[in-house]
């Protein structure tokens, strides 16, 4: 067969101009970005308020004399003055780049998700927060200097590295379902299928060697279950390995993952995903998503 080549402006669309259902109302994709823009700004300001601090009681360092009652039954009789270095942590975005969420504006949601959180970190913190944007793909070829069928993970957004190379806000929302492989004598990328958590040794490595924080957090954006295969052997990868995935590699990581659409019923997203999850289509889902920030950076420094 022909061999795959990378193609990565294949991922995104020429149409500037996609409409989205929401709640049965057609909305522009900019206008749907523009309104989480304006709530994860308001998110955003609480999470750097965090960073103010906060005093607490140690057992040394400045005594606090007001405590000093308290020595016979207490230790904790000094004062310490603490605060949430939210930017000592990178936020990870993984997308699902499969052709299931090409359905119902899935991958338009998670777009703009990101693209919204981009620019309001630039705006409201400076880019204090470090965030790092991947696509997911199982590309629906395969190709023996890949080792068979592969996965792979694509970097479309960052405001870590090399100034202006991936913080365009704007061309996020363009990004569709295709992979960044296409066949050599094809004028078009393939389609993928849905790897899941079977980029994390990849994006483990990709952390050890890139990361600029002491931190990260993970953000899984998916419609639901994995299904690919992988290697010269075509092995099949499915919730059951997505899940033993995350558990292997993302122990130690906090992450979370939100459902865009999609029908994965409960079980088995909490068998899968593990118990931090949000749903896309919940009116609160961006005031859970920051409390469960807050409560993983907050585990990070205790």
């Amino acid at each position: 067969m022909a061999n795959a080549v990378i193609n990565k402006e294949g991922m995104y669309n020429d149409d500037e101009s996609r409409e989205l259902n929401i709640d049965g109302d057609w909305v522009s994709l900019n206008h749907f970005r523009d309104d989480l823009y304006n709530k994860f700004n308001k998110q955003i300001s609480l999470m750097l308020d965090a960073k103010k601090p906060r005093i607490s009681y140690t057992d040394k360092g400045r005594l606090e004399p007001r405590r000093a009652y308290r020595y016979k039954f207490s230790d904790q009789l000094f004062k310490k003055n603490q605060s949430i270095p939210t930017g000592d942590t990178t936020v990870i975005f993984l997308i699902d780049g499969s052709g299931s969420m090409n359905s119902c504006n899935r991958i338009e949601k998670c777009s703009a998700i990101c693209s919204a959180f981009a620019k309001s970190v630039n705006d409201v913190t400076k880019n204090q927060i470090k965030f790092e944007v991947f696509v997911k793909s199982a590309p629906a070829l395969t190709d023996d200097n890949y080792g068979g069928s592969f996965v792979t993970l694509t970097k479309v957004l960052s405001n870590v590295g090399i100034r202006n190379q991936h913080n365009d806000f704007d061309k996020i929302l363009k990004l569709n379902t295709s992979c960044p492989f296409k066949l050599e004598d094809s004028k078009y990328n393939e389609h993928s299928f849905t790897s899941e958590f079977a980029v994390l040794p990849a994006l483990r490595k990709y952390m050890a060697k890139n990361l600029t924080t002491k931190n990260a957090i993970v953000v899984n954006l998916t419609d639901g279950e994995a299904y690919c295969n992988l290697g010269e052997e075509y092995r099949s990868f499915g919730s059951k390995e997505n899940g033993a995935m995350r558990t292997k590699y993302l122990n130690s990581v906090p992450h979370v993952t939100v459902i865009v659409g999609g029908g994965i019923e409960e079980g088995e997203a909490k068998k899968t995903y593990g118990e931090n999850r949000v749903t896309c289509e919940d009116g609160n889902f961006v005031p859970k998503l920051f409390s469960m920030f807050m409560k993983m950076l907050e585990s990070q420094y205790e």
